[in-house]
Protein backbone atom coordinates (compact mmCIF):
# COMPACT_ATOMS: atom_id res chain seq x y z
CA UNK A 1 0.00 0.00 0.00
CA UNK A 2 1.43 3.38 -0.92
CA UNK A 3 1.46 6.22 1.56
CA UNK A 4 -1.24 7.97 -0.50
CA UNK A 5 -3.79 5.23 0.05
CA UNK A 6 -6.02 5.39 3.09
CA UNK A 7 -7.53 2.24 4.48
CA UNK A 8 -10.84 2.97 6.16
CA UNK A 9 -13.21 0.67 7.95
CA UNK A 10 -16.96 0.77 8.24
CA UNK A 11 -18.18 -0.32 11.68
CA UNK A 12 -21.85 -1.05 12.23
CA UNK A 13 -23.45 -2.20 15.48
CA UNK A 14 -26.13 -4.77 14.68
CA UNK A 15 -28.96 -5.56 17.09
CA UNK A 16 -31.12 -7.65 14.74
CA UNK A 17 -30.39 -10.47 12.33
CA UNK A 18 -31.79 -8.33 9.49
CA UNK A 19 -29.29 -5.55 10.21
CA UNK A 20 -26.47 -8.07 10.46
CA UNK A 21 -27.23 -9.78 7.16
CA UNK A 22 -27.83 -6.44 5.40
CA UNK A 23 -24.31 -5.31 6.36
CA UNK A 24 -22.74 -8.58 5.24
CA UNK A 25 -24.69 -8.71 1.98
CA UNK A 26 -23.99 -5.10 0.97
CA UNK A 27 -20.24 -5.08 1.65
CA UNK A 28 -17.92 -4.81 -1.38
CA UNK A 29 -17.58 -8.06 -3.32
CA UNK A 30 -15.22 -10.57 -1.71
CA UNK A 31 -14.29 -8.12 1.06
CA UNK A 32 -13.49 -9.85 4.39
CA UNK A 33 -15.12 -8.60 7.56
CA UNK A 34 -14.74 -8.98 11.33
CA UNK A 35 -17.29 -9.48 14.08
CA UNK A 36 -16.66 -7.97 17.53
CA UNK A 37 -18.61 -9.45 20.43
CA UNK A 38 -19.73 -7.66 23.61
CA UNK A 39 -17.33 -9.75 25.73
CA UNK A 40 -14.34 -8.40 23.77
CA UNK A 41 -13.75 -11.41 21.53
CA UNK A 42 -13.31 -10.84 17.79
CA UNK A 43 -13.49 -13.11 14.75
CA UNK A 44 -11.56 -11.71 11.79
CA UNK A 45 -11.17 -12.71 8.16
CA UNK A 46 -14.77 -13.83 7.69
CA UNK A 47 -15.74 -14.06 4.01
CA UNK A 48 -19.30 -15.35 3.79
CA UNK A 49 -22.66 -15.69 5.48
CA UNK A 50 -21.69 -19.26 6.40
CA UNK A 51 -18.57 -17.94 8.16
CA UNK A 52 -20.78 -15.46 10.01
CA UNK A 53 -23.24 -18.16 11.12
CA UNK A 54 -20.38 -20.36 12.35
CA UNK A 55 -18.87 -17.44 14.27
CA UNK A 56 -22.18 -16.62 15.96
CA UNK A 57 -22.63 -20.28 16.95
CA UNK A 58 -19.07 -20.53 18.33
CA UNK A 59 -19.68 -17.53 20.54
CA UNK A 60 -23.08 -18.74 21.80
CA UNK A 61 -24.90 -15.92 20.03
CA UNK A 62 -26.59 -17.81 17.19
CA UNK A 63 -29.82 -15.80 17.46
CA UNK A 64 -28.14 -12.45 18.17
CA UNK A 65 -29.18 -12.20 21.80
CA UNK A 66 -26.33 -9.71 22.24
CA UNK A 67 -25.53 -6.94 19.71
CA UNK A 68 -22.35 -7.32 17.66
CA UNK A 69 -20.16 -4.87 15.77
CA UNK A 70 -19.38 -5.75 12.17
CA UNK A 71 -16.26 -4.17 10.70
CA UNK A 72 -15.79 -4.13 6.93
CA UNK A 73 -12.39 -2.92 5.74
CA UNK A 74 -12.63 -0.56 2.82
CA UNK A 75 -9.55 0.20 0.95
Amino acid sequence: MSSNQVNTAQTVTCCTMKELYDVVRTRPFNQPFSVHYQDGRTDTGLNSEDDLKASLRRHGNAYLKEPVDVVVERG
